[in-house]
């Protein structure tokens, strides 16, 4: 009993959930009292912040972009063996171990760290590929702000022949539209997502509302509205690259 009754309290209780309800209820609150332009306005946002927080809405928009791919890159050795293994910036300590794991099973693939400075941060960066066996020598390092420029100045670099093969390590939700931008650049990619935050055959499952599930929301949101921009600006040549 003690159980159900602390979570329901958390569940108010949450400094981000009780501030969810509090402006909704004052929005809510304002439109009965005096409905305007304004106060409907406050209630709209307010009402987003709701849906946002306690329902899985951001769960929802994240799964088809995680599993646009195949889950697992496979290790054959009846292919040829990738030419290089490409990372764009904002991969964590698992994109990273997978590019230690795939840089020892082929040797002579070439290592490209795109988005990625020689500022404090890299340097620790560094320190941790040291750690995870990866040679340094190997490492092509391609200074970038977005992942649109990841590919284009990896392809500057790099000049990605037709019959090259490239493997793209980077986050689940962010692959179509890296996919997409490294296509458009020249490079033959051939997906290894990592870093997934859902399940896909039961998505839903663990849900809780709190301001991770605005976390979520926010993921989703930044890649769906990328690809469009994307599409829209000829950066990538379709709206939702797939296999």
């Amino acid at each position: 009993m003690i159980y159900y009754v602390s979570k329901a309290f958390w569940l108010i209780a949450a400094p981000t959930n009780a501030l969810v309800l509090i402006s909704a209820i004052a929005a809510f609150w304002a439109v009965l009292r005096r409905p305007n332009r304004v106060s409907w306005l406050i209630a709209a946002v307010a009402c987003g912040l709701f849906i946002g927080t306690f329902t899985p809405i951001g769960v929802a928009l994240k799964v088809p972009l995680e599993y646009r791919f195949a889950f697992e890159f496979p290790l054959s050795d009846s292919q040829a063996p990738p030419d290089g293994i490409i990372v764009p910036g904002g991969v964590g300590f698992e994109g990273l171990a997978v590019v230690a794991l795939l840089s020892h099973h082929y040797p002579k693939a070439r290592l490209i760290f795109s988005g990625f400075h020689a500022t404090v941060e890299d340097m620790g960066k560094n320190r941790m590929f040291a750690q995870l066996g990866i040679d340094p020598t190997r490492i092509h390092l391609v200074p970038s702000r977005t992942t649109s420029e990841d590919a284009f100045y990896a392809a500057a670099l790099l000049k990605p022949k037709p019959s090259e093969r490239w493997v793209l390590v980077t986050s689940a939700s962010h692959m179509p539209r890296a996919v997409g931008c490294f296509r458009v650049a020249g490079f033959q990619v051939e997906p290894y997502s990592v870093e997934f935050t859902t399940s896909r055959s039961h998505p839903f499952t663990g849900f809780a509302p709190s301001s991770a599930a605005l976390s979520q929301l926010d993921t989703a949101a930044k890649e769906w509205i990328g690809l469009i921009a994307y599409r829209l600006m000829g950066k990538t040549d379709t709206l939702f690259p797939g296999p």
